[in-house]
């Protein structure tokens, strides 16, 4: 329940029954000295001309906003705001459609209306000037302008007259009666197309303005329906009236009831054009949705997610909802629509485990039928987004790149590839899928950017996969050419540290490779280091030099001569014999097992579910071992609660030093050109 406080408050002539009028959601009164005014006569428009606005706080729950509000001016110096369909109103309700009017004419009289209502249009139509419309208009009585009339009227001088002749023709009083008519008499719909066909012609402000008033006012007494409020804001935005469209919040919320799931998605299309009144608005469609999801078709799920994804939000309660039914609807989803509530969640940045349960129905149910090459794209990205290991996924896209590659465009290849390698996930079929992705990347080495044939080898030695057979083409100076020429200038240092690692990582771990192909790097460069393990490193500093013998015998974030200077290789500390400091060194042929690499371990190293690392991460605990180091691995969570408790820190970081582990064996030259895996030792 929300309350709205106005400022001074003040209850006059109403006694208690302004209580019963007014609603819970909002009772305000303004006491205010301004006289009242406002465009029309005050024959005509019912007392609408004493219409003002105000601001007012709304309290929902912690949350209090100030929003901007419709009043009503109900007596002398006295104001009412309009904040619910129950208010004083001393006029009736304008007339729909006539519908007064012909229930006490009769039949005949009926037609004899008709008849001299088209005449009066085919009259308005044969003029070929807007003064010969505006002499019509000003023969008319009261009963035969009607708003059909006074709508013929406007489109024909809106036809046939140009801007500057119309900016004139605003402030005569024949036109006036043409827009007063059409405001005061016509009928929502009639005044919501009138102001749709008026977004090319801004410079009439007075009638945008007055249009735009009435149904503001209209809307504040809810006689405006969900979609037509719609409808009224996306017009006014288009207008430029953006203050007219904060003032549609409350008889939105007012409605709110009347949100089904026919018209939800048409309100969460309205937020974007939304500014200081969104968060109300949304706070009613985060109550709403619960009750209307289960009905709510793809299409609807699609605009609400797309209209948030422009809105830059995420609301918790709308998005679970929404992942909810597309658990529950899976089955009933086509892969067009699949793939653009996926790509919605993945680009507002959320996901959970009924997300993943329903992709993988999906999957295990479609598996290769899946016709749509993006759709794969899409469910690989979401994946590696959220750091979805999920084995049924992974295998089934990995299924459908075998049996579909020779109609693969070739830009989708390292979307689908390097997801992989950054999750350290070798399909179930991998001597299958490897020897695909070699015969693909050979047969469309040059339709390839180079920058994502870069990505792709990156991904070949996360999963211990060594492509000698395009090393060739890789270190070759026409291709390294190409690459500068086509990667943007703020890219081109990661690429370069991508090759270097390239080059590192055959030269470590495959023995058929005959490198290091680059020179090694000696340049002095800054690197990033997460602020998080800096801290806590310096934190466990003390005890940490306990467990290695002393301050001289370690070193804190240093990066070892024979690897290239890249954040990857950056070790966080390092036991060593004592006296080596700085100048930290050593042989990889001789000693082994003698130092000891520490390395902490950010929640964003490991996959969603804090099992596996990534494939950068395993592959950096791999390298290490390769020179001969022994590593062990904490957890930056597990610090950071321990560091308020001495003896568990202490006891948890002598339990990680016995499970640190050993080096690695060098590796053994092997038979084949390509391809080859080296098996190692399980990482924790």
């Amino acid at each position: 329940m929300s309350r709205c406080m106005l400022s001074p408050l003040r209850f006059y002539r109403t006694g208690s029954g302004l209580q019963h009028f007014l609603p819970s959601f909002a009772r305000a009164c303004l006491f205010s000295s301004q006289a009242g005014g406002g465009g029309g006569n005050n024959n005509n428009n019912g007392g609408k001309g004493f219409v003002r606005n105000t601001t007012i706080l709304v309290q929902q729950g912690c949350d209090i906003q100030e929003l901007p509000v419709v009043v009503r001016k109900i007596a002398e110096d006295e104001f009412a705001a309009f904040i619910s369909n129950k208010v004083i109103d001393s006029q009736p309700p304008p007339l729909e459609g006539g519908a007064a009017s012909s229930e006490s004419n009769g039949a005949v009289e009926s037609d004899d209306a008709n008849a001299s209502q088209d005449e009066i249009k085919k009259t308005i139509e044969e003029c070929l000037t807007a003064q010969g419309v505006c002499l019509v208009v000003e023969a008319l009585g009261e009963k035969e302008f009607t708003p059909d009339i006074a709508v013929r009227a406007i489109e024909k001088i809106l036809k046939i007259e140009n801007l500057l002749e119309l900016k004139h023709l605003e402030n005569r009083e024949e036109f006036e009666k043409i827009i007063s008519c059409i405001v005061y008499r016509g009928d929502n719909q009639t005044v919501l197309e009138v102001l749709d066909g008026l977004r090319n012609y801004m410079e009439l402000t007075k009638t945008i303005d007055m249009l735009g008033n009435e149904l503001v006012y209209r809307c504040s007494e809810t006689k405006l329906q969900i979609e037509q409020c719609c409808e009224a804001i996306e017009s006014l935005t288009q207008c430029r009236r953006y203050e007219m469209v904060e003032k549609f919040w409350s008889g939105l919320a007012d409605q709110e009831k009347q949100i089904d799931d026919k018209n939800i998605h048409k309100v969460f299309a309205i937020l974007p054009y939304l500014k200081v009144s969104r968060r109300a608005v949304l706070n009613v469609l985060e109550r709403r949705i619960p009750s209307v999801w289960w009905q709510m078709s793809p299409s609807s799920t699609i605009d609400v997610l797309q209209s948030l994804e422009t809105c830059k939000l995420s609301p918790f309660r709308i998005t679970q909802t929404l992942a909810r039914w597309l658990n529950t609807n899976i089955h009933a989803v086509s892969e067009d629509q699949l793939e653009a509530v996926l790509e919605s969640f993945t680009n507002l940045g959320y996901s959970e485990n009924q997300i993943e349960r329903a992709v993988e129905r999906f999957v295990k149910n479609k598996g290769v039928k899946i016709v749509s090459h993006s759709l794969i794209v899409t469910i690989l990205k979401h994946c590696q987004a959220f750091r979805l290991r999920n084995s049924h996924i992974l295998n089934g896209c990995s299924e459908f790149f075998i049996a579909h590659h020779q109609n693969l465009d070739p830009g989708y290849l390292r979307a689908i590839i390097c997801p992989f390698g950054y999750l350290d996930y070798q399909p179930v079929n991998s001597v299958k899928f490897w020897e695909t992705l070699d015969m693909y990347l050979d047969l469309n080495f040059t339709k390839i950017h180079p920058m994502e044939i870069i990505d792709i080898m990156f991904s070949y030695v996360c999963l211990e996969r060594y492509p000698l057979m395009f090393v060739n083409r890789i270190f070759n100076p026409y291709f390294l050419d190409v690459l500068h020429d086509r990667t943007r200038p703020e890219r081109l240092n990661r690429v370069r540290s991508l090759i270097k690692v390239f080059d590192t990582s055959l030269t470590l771990e495959c023995a058929d490779y005959d490198g290091p192909l680059l020179p090694r790097d000696h340049s002095a460069k800054t690197l990033f280091h997460d602020g998080r393990i800096k801290r806590v490193v310096n934190y466990i500093t003390p005890e940490l030099q306990k467990l290695a013998g002393g301050p001289d015998c370690m070193t804190k974030f240093t990066i070892l001569q024979h690897l290239p200077v890249h954040e990857l290789y950056l070790v966080d500390a390092i036991f060593h014999p004592c006296g080596m400091g700085n100048i930290f060194s050593l042989n990889t042929m001789k000693e082994r097992n003698i130092n000891i690499a520490v390395l902490v371990l950010l929640p964003e190293f490991f996959n969603s579910t804090g099992e596996h690392l990534i494939g950068s991460q395993a592959m950096r605990i791999r390298h290490l071992r390769r020179l001969g180091l022994r590593v062990v691995t904490l957890r930056f969570d597990t610090l950071y609660k321990l560091k308020v408790h001495p003896a568990a820190l202490e006891k948890y970081l002598v339990e990680r030093m016995k499970q640190a582990l050993d080096a690695l064996p060098t590796p053994k030259r092997t038979s084949g050109d390509g391809g080859g895996t080296t098996t190692t030792d399980p990482e924790d």
